[in-house]
Order: structure tokens, then C-alpha cells, then sequence
């Protein structure tokens, strides 16, 4: 199918006035959020953008490209006791916090209205779908380029330096978080039990994105001064100027492009007179962990949920220190409170510490949303207008559940939507349930585990899904790579073979050790497309541990948009 494409692009017609339609794109255009600097960072944190302010009837705006800038502040500090450490931090604790990965992980839930109208609704955990979604259409190329724009490593976390334990070790539960090790992704040595020393190099990428200001071995500071750095918004760590420099800081930008939430926005394309508004939930807290045996190679992590104001997603990483290295404070340490927020930490009191003390303040104070504005050739403008006064928008949203503690061997049957039009695809993500997870929480609340940018090594079986009463897979299955790969490609998640692309990061080993259970629903009869109809989900538990399962229906919507006026039917 290749050749097809390669000989239908050899038989286009060229033409220089054909190079671009546009005649001016101006895509440094940004508006500040209506939080005018005044964020919660404390739970959810909603942040609102008006885009109202870019409404213009000469200039097209280009949906697609509507990108959020977000102002991350990560602030940590040991504690001894009941309260700060009064020593200061070892060398090199740029290493102790990242951000999990994919950007997308730190919005907990969205909505969009234009004109008015709810065009896609707040549903809980659209990080879990949407970070899915990348997985299925991103490819090794996207990540080498891309990934650190998008919070990515160049790599995917490595999830055979997963670990498990009840209490203790690199932290309760499910973790993923050993940075420091022999230094790679793979087993080095057979004297030692199997992944024994592997580590995630994923976290060593992303810890080399911040420029340690307080200590490099790149002589970066003679370069570049922090005030220099931020006047680039690079993401650098440092420390807090007091005597002791007690409080370590991280500064970063997570940018997101708004269609990755919204799957309208990279469907409308340009339109004039671009009126909408657009919330986001932003997930912000602290976390405070007790600290054993520091800096020794036996040092533990354990948290308990009282002691954790994320209230969904964690986005924040811990990272173990299990050396004899003083990284930490003192010997004495018993804590570590940390902390990740919109611009600036609030006032805290966790463990005794109040993390506002460090005084960090973000180079930008204010969320932005980034928009083009563009103008397109006379005759393209008129062209393009007068073939769309009205355009259908076709697009894929998302409703969300959230089923906990099903028990060692138990089976699931539950009616998960009772009445939804057009359901295209159905994906179930199971993790080791809050009630065996360790700390008592669920496991994309911890700060040790990579959860929800990658999944558990789960099992389900006798896996089933039924539309209007009517089962999907011909039999239930005991789910294999092979049936999720065929699910995958036939839901055509962004590039169709024909074309001689493959596309997906998701490989085999990588699903065998995080489970995604997706089934393609969207075949069935036109009339039956627009009825109202009933999906039920059925599995079996064939884990050793209880579980807790997000399931999403991704259901097909659309709109009608006039590109002149703005003005959206729906």
C-alpha cells in the first residue's frame, strides 16, 4: 500500500503558489488565565481561560494548535522529628523529585463550552484515557523529538524496575521510582535475583531536564544564571536562600495541547470569531513520606494517606535514595514532605514543615493559553469560507467509571452506562487496589509508583463487553496481547496501515507488565448507532491481590460550526 501512496504523491500536481495558503501566522499570541495568580494548590486546582479575548473576525484562529502553559513549582525539604531538618540537604538532590510522565497526568478533568454550548463535559481521570490515547498513536520517533515537550523521556518508564511490597523498601505498594543503580534498563549481573538492580532510566532523563544550579559537573553556571534561565523557561532546580538552604526547588513549564484533551479542537481547524471558555482541573498537593535507615542501601519509604492532599492523580515522583551516599540530610532524617504546585506553594503543615517558607515563586505567574492567529490567501479565505458556513465536526469523548476493591478471584458484571449514543471503544485499567496497595490509597495517589502513565502486571480473564444486550467478542476471552493489538488496529487509532505506517508504543512486554484492556465497540447497524444503549462490562479477578478498575467509554459526538460567524449547533 505504500506504493500507492508514493505513486499518488508523485502524480500531484505542483505549483509554487501551492508552498502555503497562508499569508501570516502569528503563533505567539497567549492570554493569561482569570485565576490572576490566585491558585488553591491544595487538592484540585481549577484554573479558567475565557477565550473570549481572542474573538476576531479578520484573523482565523487554528483550534488545533491551542497549547496551556502551566508554571510547576516542586518544592521538598527533610525533616527530623516533628519538623525541618537543621542540617542541609547532601549534594545532587535534583534526583530526589520529577514529574510522572506525560504532562496530560497532571490535568484530573476538563471541560469546553463554546457559545455557550458544552461541547465536552468534566469527566474524572481523562489523564488515564487520554495518556492511553498517546500510548496507541505516538511512535519512537515522536518521543525522541517530542517527548520532552510533552513530559516524556526519550524512552517510556522501564517497568521491569517495578517493585512490590506490602511496607517499606522503595516505597509501599507498587514503585518504580530507583533512579540510581547500575545504570541501565537491563540486568547486568547473574549472581543476583532476576531485575535485582535494574532501575528506571527514564527518571535519570527526566532528572537531567533541570539544570541543578546548586552544583553541576557542566560548569553550566559560569553560562547561564538562573535569572538567564528563566528568561527561556528552562526548568532548573534550586535551593532556598536561607543559611542553610533547607528547601530544594524545581522549576518547570508543562505545556499541553488542548486537542489532547479535547478531541473537538483538533477537529474544528480554523474559525473566526472563536468564542469559548475552558476549565481545567489541575492536580496539585503535598506528600509527606517517613524516611528509614537514610542513606544507607536498606533506606525505606512509607506513607500513609492521611499524610497526602492529592486527592486523584499524583503527579509528582518521589525517588528512592537507597545509597550509603549522604544525599540526604543527616543521618537523623526521619521525613521528607514535598510538593507540587501551580507557581507557588501554599502554606503548609505537613510533618511540622510548611513548605511557603522556601520562598520560591515561579518566572511565570500565571497560567497562559497559546493561540494562532492566522491569515489565510484571499482566494483560499473565500474558498475555505464558502465551503464551510456549515461543518460538521465529527469526535471522540469519554465517560468515565471508577469500581474499587474487587476481590482475589472475583468477577465483575456491572451495567457501566445505562443510555449512551455511539459507543466506539471500551477500556478497562486495572490496579492494585487501595485496600492492598500498601499506604491505604489508591495507586495513582502515590508519589513512588509511575501510576497513571503506566499500568500494573494484573490479570483479567473470562473478559467480555456487551452493547444493547448484546456481547461484543464472540466468546469471552482470556486476554492476550494478541487480542489487545487487534483491538487496537481496528479501532484505527490514528494512522491506518494502508498507508505502510505503524504507529503505538505499546509493545508486547511493555502491555504484559501494564495492563490496558481495550475493546473496539463501534461496528453495528446505523439505526442502532443513534439509539440510546446499554454497555456492561464482565471479567474475572486472576490477580493475587484486590483490585480497583477505571473504565471508560469513548462515544462519538458531533457539532456543526460556522467558520465565518463561530457559531456551533449542537
Amino acid at each position: 500500500m505504500s506504493d500507492n501512496y508514493t505513486f499518488a504523491k508523485s502524480m500531484q500536481p505542483q505549483s509554487i503558489n501551492d508552498y502555503s495558503p497562508y499569508q501570516d501566522k502569528q503563533s505567539n499570541n497567549y492570554i493569561n488565565d482569570l485565576n490572576n495568580g490566585v491558585y488553591t494548590n491544595n487538592g484540585l486546582t481549577l484554573v479558567n481561560f475565557d477565550l473570549g479575548a481572542i474573538y476576531n473576525s479578520q484573523k482565523y484562529t487554528s483550534t488545533e494548535d491551542l497549547t496551556v502553559a502551566i508554571p510547576i513549582t516542586m518544592v521538598a525539604a527533610y525533616g527530623s522529628g516533628t519538623g525541618l531538618s537543621a542540617n542541609s540537604p547532601g549534594a545532587n538532590n535534583v534526583a530526589l523529585c520529577s514529574i510522572k510522565s506525560n504532562f496530560v497526568n497532571l490535568i484530573h478533568q476538563a471541560d469546553l463550552q463554546i457559545n455557550g454550548k458544552t461541547i465536552e463535559s468534566t469527566q474524572p481521570f481523562i489523564n488515564v484515557a487520554r495518556n492511553f490515547q498517546m500510548l496507541s498513536e505516538l511512535d519512537e520517533i515522536d518521543l525522541h523529538t517530542q517527548g520532552s515537550t510533552l513530559g516524556f523521556a526519550d524512552h517510556l518508564d522501564n517497568y521491569k524496575s517495578m517493585r512490590y511490597t506490602s511496607s517499606g523498601g522503595s516505597g509501599s505498594g507498587i514503585s518504580n521510582n530507583r533512579v540510581f543503580g547500575n545504570g541501565t534498563d537491563h540486568q547486568t549481573t547473574y549472581s543476583i535475583n532476576q531485575n535485582g538492580t535494574v532501575i528506571n532510566s527514564a527518571l535519570q532523563y527526566k532528572m537531567g531536564r533541570y539544570i541543578d544550579t546548586s552544583g553541576n559537573a557542566n560548569g553550566l553556571g559560569s553560562v547561564l544564571s538562573t535569572t538567564q534561565m528563566a528568561n527561556e523557561a528552562r526548568p532548573y532546580f534550586t535551593r532556598s536562600t536561607d543559611v542553610s538552604g533547607s528547601y530544594m526547588i524545581w522549576y518547570d513549564v508543562a505545556v499541553i495541547k488542548l486537542s489532547t484533551i479535547f478531541e473537538s479542537l483538533g477537529k474544528i481547524g480554523l474559525v473566526k470569531r472563536f468564542d469559548a471558555t475552558v476549565r481545567l482541573w489541575i492536580n496539585t498537593g503535598t506528600v509527606g513520606i517517613t524516611v528509614g535507615n537514610p542513606n544507607t542501601a536498606t533506606a525505606s519509604y512509607t506513607m500513609t494517606a492521611s499524610n497526602n492532599t492529592f486527592s486523584n492523580t499524583c503527579p509528582l515522583m518521589i525517588n528512592y535514595f537507597g545509597t550509603t551516599d549522604a544525599i540526604m540530610a543527616t543521618s537523623t532524617t526521619t521525613t521528607v514532605v514535598a510538593g507540587l504546585y501551580i507557581a507557588r506553594p501554599p502554606t503548609t503543615s505537613m510533618m511540622g514543615i510548611n513548605l511557603a517558607l522556601s520562598g520560591a515563586s515561579h518566572y511565570l505567574q500565571n497560567c497562559r493559553l497559546y493561540y494562532p492567529q492566522i491569515t489565510l490567501q484571499p482566494e483560499k479565505s473565500i474558498q475555505y469560507s464558502e465551503s464551510n458556513r456549515n461543518k460538521n465536526v465529527v469526535y471522540r469523548s469519554v465517560v468515565s467509571n471508577l469500581y474499587t476493591n474487587i476481590g482475589v478471584g472475583g468477577t465483575f458484571n456491572a451495567l457501566v452506562n445505562a443510555g449512551i449514543v455511539a459507543p466506539c471503544a471500551v477500556l478497562v485499567c486495572p490496579f492494585i487496589s487501595a485496600s492492598a496497595a500498601g499506604f491505604g490509597d489508591s495507586a495513582w495517589k502515590s508519589p513512588f509508583d509511575t501510576a497513571p502513565a503506566l499500568g500494573h502486571p494484573v490479570s483479567l480473564t473470562n473478559f467480555n463487553v456487551s452493547i444493547g444486550g448484546s456481547n461484543v467478542l464472540q466468546s469471552t476471552l482470556n486476554y492476550s496481547y494478541e487480542h489487545f493489538l487487534q483491538q487496537v488496529n481496528l479501532a484505527e487509532q490514528m494512522t491506518s496501515s494502508d498507508f505502510g505506517v505503524s504507529t503505538g508504543l505499546i509493545s508486547e512486554d511493555l502491555w504484559r507488565w501494564s495492563k490496558w484492556y481495550f475493546c473496539n465497540v463501534e461496528r453495528s447497524a446505523i439505526a442502532d448507532k443513534k439509539q440510546p444503549r446499554n454497555v456492561n462490562v464482565t471479567f474475572n479477578n486472576n490477580s493475587s491481590l484486590a483490585l480497583d478498575v477505571l473504565i471508560f467509554i469513548f462515544y462519538t459526538d458531533e457539532l456543526t460550526i460556522d467558520v465565518e460567524t463561530g457559531i456551533v449547533t449542537k
